[in-house]
């Protein structure tokens, strides 16, 4: 009969085991709803990030689950290692070396949305400051409004949020990528906004936290670039037109 200091040792095993396995199958993935690249539908989420998302995960043999929250908390959740990875977060300078960059997902450039009686705005930045802009919290615009000296800056947990503001006169101007913007404004169904593109652009990529293992991210990065290689990813590009990769 095992004494009771080996039933003690297998049963911490076992509970070792147990812990091992649900860390292995707890890889979150996290995003905001950032249409027309990512959104919920009604059956779950949508998009080209996703399609891509499943396609890598599938052959890089990984147990990974996406999870959708505002976006100042999908970002807090990565950076205090909550989460492996973001799916959709932009690409800048000043995370370059926050993050690990696995593989991209879209560009964009920002604009500023306004009412039409409001009429045409510059879209210099600098020129915003006697505006009260609307933008994400936690975003890129809300560091380049406040680069630009812009102090009346209302936030919004999603872009949903700000263009309610829009609409309702709380803010004059909403700053935001232009596709995703337009394609919600679109869906609203309401006045069309005015919309003034801005010299910034940038990349959509999916990254990596600290939580995620150096090994992991080797099967990530090698599985996007099998996909490159045998054409997939052109392909789900070209099923998703709503998408801009630009190219």
């Amino acid at each position: 009969m095992p004494s009771r200091r080996a039933l003690s040792l297998t049963l911490a095993s076992l509970l070792a085991s147990v812990s091992t396995v649900a860390r292995a199958a707890a890889s979150i993935w996290v995003s905001h709803d950032v249409p027309p690249f990512l959104w919920r539908g009604e059956k779950g989420a949508e998009g080209y990030a996703f399609d891509l998302f499943k396609r890598i995960v599938k052959h890089a043999e990984l147990n990974a689950e996406l999870q959708f929250f505002p976006w100042a908390r999908a970002l807090r959740m990565l950076q205090s290692n909550q989460a492996d990875a973001a799916l959709l977060i932009t690409r800048t300078p000043d995370r370059e070396g926050q993050f690990r960059w696995l593989f991209p997902v879209g560009r964009f450039r920002f604009a500023a949305f306004t009412r039409p009686a409001l009429g045409p705005i510059s879209g210099d930045i600098a020129a915003l400051k006697s505006r009260r802009v609307g933008s994400l919290r936690a975003s890129v615009s809300r560091g380049m409004l406040e680069s630009a000296g812009v102090s009346r800056v209302v936030e919004g947990k999603d872009y949903p949020e700000l263009l309610a503001l829009l609409n309702r006169g709380i803010v004059d101007v909403v700053i935001g990528p232009e596709s995703v913007l337009r394609t919600l404004d679109t869906r609203e169904g309401s006045e069309a906004l005015r919309v003034t593109l801005m010299d910034q652009g940038y990349d959509f990529y999916a990254a990596a936290g600290p939580a995620m293992s150096d090994e992991t991210v080797r099967r990530v990065l090698a599985a996007y670039q099998h996909l490159v290689d045998t054409g997939v990813v052109a392909q789900l590009r070209k099923s998703h037109p709503e998408a801009s990769f630009g190219d």
